[in-house]
Order: C-alpha cells, then structure tokens, then sequence
C-alpha cells in the first residue's frame, strides 16, 4: 500500500504486505510500515515526525472478493510537543518517541485485474486511537497486489 494526503496536514506512507492464503477464505500475513507525517498550521512550527514498525493481519472473505479485515499494528513514533506562553508566544519544544499499538479492524472489497493481480479498497477503523496514533478513522486504503 502506498498512502499520502497533503495540505496543512501531510502523509506519506509505504507499507509493503505479504500474505499467505491459509484457507480459500482465510488469509494471515505480514507487513513494514513507513511513514512521514507533518503538520504545519498557520502561526505554530512546523511538525515533522518519522514513524517505523509491522502489522499482523487476517482478512477472511464473507462472500466472493467481500472481506472482513483485522490488523495489529505496532508502530515506533517520534513526536515533538511545542509549548507556548499565554499570550500564545512559541516558547519550548520537547522531542520523544514511543511505541503505538493500533487495533485496525474494518474490511474491503478485492477486485481482480487479470489472472493474477488486484486492486483492493479498505474501510478500517482504529479502535485503539491514542493521542500519538498516526491513524485517524476511518482509514480509507487502495492497495494492489499480485498473487503467485
């Protein structure tokens, strides 16, 4: 998957997924997660972070390419928190990182392009959203793939 959104709020994300089909209705697999995430409001420092880390998913298929989608995603985040004085004056910046551990569940619909490679849609929903979580629901993903 390839992911961006750009403006006051900028994304870019590279996730490349392995999977591997445990059943005709039941996939599992793997995947590695980049991603570069800045903001830059109008007035405040801009806010740039880098992010790292892997998914664990299973996709089972309710009916022909209809699937319902569960992802555990840990992701190392690199923050900045900015302080300002009353008057709103930027005053201190303080740096950290930390792991985030998102529940990404939702599904989507798999559509074939050939024999052998497709195109995918996915609706998720984190239900693990915390303050330094990168996702924001809904999740929307266009992914597509190629099967061996």
């Amino acid at each position: 998957y390839l992911g961006a959104q750009f403006g006051d709020v900028t994304l870019v994300e590279i996730s490349p997924l392995a999977s591997y089909r445990v059943t005709e209705k039941f996939h599992a697999g793997i995947g590695l997660t980049y991603q570069f995430y800045k903001i830059n409001y109008s007035g405040a420092p801009d806010y740039k972070t880098n992010s790292y880390g892997g998914s664990l998913f299973s996709r089972y298929f309710i009916w022909r390419d209809l699937f319902a989608h569960v992802e555990y995603a840990p992701l190392y985040v690199t923050f900045y928190e900015y302080y300002f004085d009353n008057n709103g004056n930027y005053i201190n910046r303080q740096s950290g990182a930390t792991w985030v551990y998102d529940l990404l569940i939702g599904g989507g619909y798999r559509q074939w392009i050939g024999q052998k490679a497709f195109m995918s849609l996915m609706v998720l929903w984190n239900v693990n959203e915390t303050y330094y979580s990168p996702y924001r629901n809904p999740i929307i993903r266009i992914g597509f793939g190629a099967g061996l």
